[in-house]
């Protein structure tokens, strides 16, 4: 079955992302794009299938030059306004809303797209020598992107991670204590405990402390991949900060890794001397050098939500690299 492409559009941040997450966790099998202001929705030129959108979008929804919209729903703030099928009151509750949307039919309460691994978990890495600003959304937008067919687990192995705050979580067991129980209690270890879920994809909260990665030795690393790929997990995407203890030897075990870089000589010759690296150290890995021609110089602003950048510009770069992979014969999607 298709994928179903569905924008959501509204310019109140908190009702649109409380929108998203009952989406996301009901009809997982569906592609969300989120939109919090006309001029991103009137810039993005993909096509969709259905359009969920506000007054305030509905103008520029007609000048889009770009992409075209199957159907459009209108999300109204007056009851007494409904007067055909294809407006839809907002302030009741969101199942309602889900049941006015036919297109939404056929994907309720499937959950086939994501796979239940029954073998040995990819391990697919992500790593900047010159520490990317994106590479720790390019990492969530690829667990998000893989997760429309697979179960995915997301690493952060940053040693100073700003994920939580990001998403706006910060739980109290992270990768340290996940670390610690491994090395204590292999036998009986049970990573569910650890384990939390966003857009999708499964993850574990990162390193709080830039000390805890030095005092990590390459056993303890090595016992950590060993856990992983014996998880109940199609894909396990990790990204590498700086170099932990035994880094060589364990880049041997990833089945893809991604080098990020981004336009410019300096970055294009940090890719090649990591390349030549592992070259030198006979580390035959899969490897492909990713030029991410964009930035986030207003992440920390609230410019951007970040379900919304996972989703545009920079989850379509990422769903193209994933979908040049799957061309090349490599199955990681």
């Amino acid at each position: 079955m298709k994928t179903l492409e569905v924008a959501l559009c509204d310019l109140d941040e908190d009702y649109i992302l409380r929108f998203a997450s009952y989406v996301i966790e009901n009809i997982p099998s569906i592609q969300l794009n989120i939109f919090t202001t006309p001029e991103s929705y009137f810039a993005q030129s993909k096509d969709f299938d259905v359009a969920i959108i506000t007054e305030d979008f509905d103008e520029v929804a007609s000048f889009r030059n770009q992409g075209v919209v199957g159907h459009r729903y209108y999300i109204i703030e007056n009851e007494d306004s409904m007067e055909d099928e294809d407006r839809i009151y907002k302030y009741q509750s969101i199942e309602c809303i889900l049941d006015r949307i036919i297109e939404f039919d056929p994907f309720r309460g499937k959950v086939a797209s994501i796979k239940k691994s029954t073998g040995k978990s990819k391990l697919i890495g992500v790593y900047s020598p010159n520490s990317h600003e994106l590479q720790l959304p390019f990492s969530m937008a690829l667990s998000h992107s893989l997760a429309s067919e697979n179960r995915v687990l997301f690493i952060d192995i940053e040693e100073l991670s700003i994920m939580p705050d990001l998403m706006g979580k910060d739980q109290s067991e992270n990768l340290m204590d996940l670390l610690y129980e491994i090395n204590t209690n292999y036998e009986n270890f049970n990573i569910e405990k650890y384990v939390k879920h966003f857009m999708g994809f499964d993850y574990v909260e990162p390193f709080r402390n830039p000390n805890d990665i030095a005092e990590i030795d390459q056993d303890s690393w090595t016992g950590f991949f060993n856990m992983l790929e014996k998880q109940n997990y199609d894909a396990i995407v990790i990204l590498f900060g700086r170099t932990i203890n035994g880094f060589t030897d364990l880049i041997k075990d990833i089945d893809k890794l991604y080098v990020l870089g981004r336009p410019g000589d300096y970055f294009k010759k940090g890719q090649e001397a990591f390349i030549d690296y592992l070259n030198r150290a006979n580390i035959d890995a899969d490897s492909e050098s990713v030029i991410l021609p964009m930035s986030a110089s207003n992440l920390s602003e609230g410019a951007y939500l970040l379900e919304e950048l996972l989703q545009g510009n920079l989850g379509v770069f990422v769903r193209k690299i994933i979908g040049a992979d799957s061309q090349d014969g490599v199955a990681y999607a």
